[in-house]
């Protein structure tokens, strides 16, 4: 029997070694897609940067009205009085409908300026970037030229008939930009818009052109996006009080004339305000010219279409913008703005408010050219 048994050939355990084997090469795919997936992540942490902890002394005034934990609106005291006292910087928030607290946000992190892109509809106008929600809260009307005509009366109820006092009291004449992107048809919105401002301009809040000077106002509105250059140009030439954001990669115009001892620019401080274009369109260095390029005598045109963006805006009396600033890794976005502060730009567009309190007083002192 022990011989018979001896002689049955034992089964062959080859498949059993290659399911073994199958199992091991799925354990180390699956460990090593873990690990992959772990330092992907990781990265990411290291190229965002450290987040922001919402502790800073706008969160702590604003967390019960932000978590509805209280009865108090907006316009309660302590709330205006915070905002009325934030410390101003040249900062442009970006997007401004999409934060926490639309304009009040802002305002209380200390903006100059805020955004607000605006669709037409049924001459009604809405709020939102691509599709706004037509409800009545998110009306240009609701969102910002009420609550700035209230927060304005508010800080103008003593001064004197041809004065004003604008929203910071720590820079009591610095006005307030309201840069108003038209996202539909550029002539019929901007004439809505124009209706729609007529309660602050009862009361003389706005800046305007007079005809011959800029007469500045708490509250400052510039139209942007599809807004026509030539609606501007044909608003009341004596009171003018919406202004152009012109194209600050391309200032110089063939339309400007350099023959008279004060120079004639077609984008210049009676029809524009600002003058913006993306971060990669920046030029804040003149063009290089060469000795060999030199022409014999350099014209006024010439000297002006070498100039750096920046000087010439300020030829035309214009605050210079770039927005698209990069916002990550956080060393290039920290280059970036140091540069473009350091070299005097106007404003900086910014979408997260937390960043600027942070920096407040590292974005340096708000200088407006106002005349």
């Amino acid at each position: 029997m022990s011989g018979l048994y001896g002689r049955i050939q034992q089964p062959w355990r080859g498949s059993s070694i290659t399911f073994d084997l199958s199992r091991l090469v799925l354990c180390v795919a699956v460990i090593t897609s873990i690990l992959c997936i772990g330092e992907f992540v990781w990265i990411r942490r290291l190229t965002g940067g450290l987040q922001r902890v919402p502790n800073d002394p706008f969160d702590n005034t604003f967390a019960s009205y932000l978590e509805e934990r209280t009865s108090h609106s907006i316009w309660h005291e302590g709330y205006q009085s915070f905002i009325h006292n934030a410390i101003p910087v040249p900062i442009h928030s970006h997007n401004d409908y999409s934060h926490r607290m639309p304009l009040f946000e802002a305002l209380g992190s200390g903006c100059i300026s805020v955004e607000a892109d605006v669709h037409l509809h049924r001459s009604e106008l809405y709020v939102g970037h691509k599709t706004a929600r037509q409800r009545e809260a998110s009306t240009l009307r609701a969102m910002y030229l009420e609550p700035l005509k209230r927060m304005i009366d508010a800080q103008n109820t003593d001064v004197t008939d041809g004065d004003w006092k604008g929203i910071f009291n720590h820079a009591p004449k610095q006005t307030i930009i309201l840069l108003i992107d038209h996202k539909t048809s550029g002539r019929e919105t901007l004439a809505e818009v124009q209706a729609q401002l007529q309660p602050l301009r009862d009361v003389n809040y706005l800046t305007y052109w007079n005809g011959t000077r800029r007469m500045m106002g708490p509250l400052t509105i510039v139209a942007t996006g599809n807004a026509p250059f030539s609606s501007i140009l044909a608003l009341n030439p004596t009171h003018r009080d919406i202004f152009f954001d012109a194209p600050l990669a391309r200032l110089p115009s063939i339309h400007d004339d350099y023959s008279t001892s004060t120079l004639s620019y077609t984008y210049n401080i009676s029809n524009s305000y600002l003058a913006s274009t993306p971060w990669h369109l920046l030029r804040t260095h003149p063009y290089p010219i060469y000795d060999n390029q030199l022409p014999q005598l350099m014209t006024a045109s010439d000297k002006d279409v070498f100039a750096s963006q920046l000087d010439q805006a300020k030829s035309r009396g214009l605050v210079t913008r770039y927005w698209d600033i990069p916002r990550k890794p956080e060393n290039v976005r920290e280059v970036a703005w140091s540069e473009l502060v350091g070299r005097g730009v106007g404003l900086l567009d910014m979408d997260d408010m937390g960043v600027v309190r942070a920096r407040a007083r590292g974005w340096g002192r708000v200088v407006m050219d106002h005349d």
